[in-house]
């Protein structure tokens, strides 16, 4: 006899479900079709079967502590193909969000992150907090002791006059530095829900260590080969991919951009160190990349409201972080636009009749700093915390064994096509 199992039913959470995304849960009847069809659901993650019956239940600990929630992609395949039309897709979105804000700390950030009902509150945290810095900054230039440490009088520049290096390098440190301690903290108890969740069931059996498991989920994220497996919207692994890799490249210049501002390396010359002429390596790399994450995005809201069906339901959790992201690269790319446009000193003085526009360049650029504090410091509670919470879950299905590649690798090719078609027919009939 199987254990008995109590259910406890989370109302919240369910209601929670129903309005963002799952509204046709409860259509499901278990048919299977969708684990059967979904080229990702595989050895030990059988989804999402599973996770539409606890979702019916309200079992919010369970899917919380779920990795196979996290190993869906979201390709919508099993919507599509749901002969109810249950769109078990979305229901899966749903959970990931709810299990973001479950995890999140604080967790009403995850709440205000999300809501476009607070986001005027969002955005107008960084405008006071930016306002501070700057009315801080001639107070911290007074102090002699610090002017060696910082480089106060070290970098000038455009919008260097206004918004120094020095203070805008330690104001997102800081709040970035507080943002990563929150995400590490989320992170971390996902892993401990996953592990105990496995203990339990008697089901914890490591297979490989942990950075041999970190090593292929990377491997995974930047080819994005989990996207080629999908029938009915293939095309999003492109569209993932120039946003991935503009937003990585954009990562990098400014990661670049910072440290050689401060590093003392006799090969580093002007050249190599912000701000970057036109012509600069670094500075075509960060506009390609700038464009290519502006095509991407654009892709992104052009498929979801053309296509609902196949892009699945779409919430403020998903329009707020893709609109923030557009908004990022826009206001970078005019941002770089007006300082040739308004700054007399790129083309010569004799250009000065320009410099009526920099109160416009320094409107554009203080937005744009506004918006990075909202994609950065906040990454923990919206949908970019996916890239945080969807790689805990890739390592933990290598680790332990759930993914194909780990449980079957040693098995001969005719023993695992066995094993699927078994698989595939057992869980029909459990039905």
């Amino acid at each position: 006899m199987p254990d008995a199992y109590r259910v406890r039913p989370d109302r919240e959470f369910l209601d929670h479900i129903l309005d963002g995304g799952g509204a046709d849960l409860k259509k499901c009847f278990q048919c299977a079709t969708c684990s059967v069809v979904c080229e990702l659901c595989s050895g030990r993650a059988v989804f999402p079967r599973k996770e539409m019956i606890w979702a019916q239940w309200g079992l919010k600990e369970k899917l919380a502590a779920d990795p196979d929630v996290w190993l869906c992609h979201q390709c919508n395949d099993c919507s599509t193909r749901c002969p109810r039309g249950a769109r078990p897709g979305d229901v899966l979105a749903a959970v990931r969000r709810e299990a973001v804000q479950h995890y999140s700390v604080p967790r009403f950030l995850s709440v205000w992150a999300n809501s476009f009902a607070h986001l005027p509150v969002m955005l107008l945290i960084p405008v006071v907090l930016l306002v501070l810095a700057l009315l801080l900054r001639r107070p911290l230039e007074g102090v002699e002791a610090l002017s060696g440490v910082l480089g106060l009088a070290d970098h000038h520049g455009f919008y260097a006059d206004l918004f120094p290096h020095w203070l805008l390098i330690g104001f997102f440190s800081l709040f970035t530095g507080l943002a990563f301690v929150a995400a590490v903290a989320g992170v971390v108890r996902f892993w401990r829900a996953m592990k105990a969740a496995d203990v339990a069931s008697g089901g914890y059996a490591p297979t490989s260590g942990i950075i041999p498991g970190l090593g292929r989920t990377l491997k995974t994220i930047f080819s994005h080969d989990k996207f080629s497996k999908c029938e009915r919207h293939g095309g999003r692994r492109w569209v993932h991919l120039g946003s991935f890799y503009g937003f990585a490249a954009l990562f990098v210049v400014s990661a670049w951009a910072v440290v050689a501002l401060y590093m003392i390396n006799p090969l580093i010359t002007n050249d190599f160190v912000y701000p970057f002429r036109f012509w600069n390596p670094w500075k075509i790399l960060a506009n390609v990349a700038c464009i290519a994450l502006i095509i991407g995005c654009i892709k992104a809201i052009v498929d979801r409201k053309r296509s609902p069906e196949s892009s699945g339901a779409s919430t403020s959790f998903d329009w707020i972080f893709v609109w923030l992201l557009l908004s990022v690269a826009v206001t970078g790319l005019l941002t770089e636009v007006f300082r040739f446009v308004a700054d007399p000193g790129v083309y010569g003085d004799e250009h000065a009749v320009w410099t009526g526009v920099q109160y416009v360049a320094y409107a554009i650029y203080f937005v744009h700093l506004v918006l990075v504090f909202d994609l950065l410091v906040y990454l923990p509670y919206s949908k970019f915390a996916h890239i945080l919470y969807r790689t805990a879950a890739l390592v933990y299905a290598e680790h332990t064994g759930r993914s194909r590649e780990v449980v079957r690798a040693a098995l001969p090719e005719v023993e695992v096509r066995q094993q699927d078609e078994q698989g595939a027919e057992q869980v029909v009939e459990a039905a």
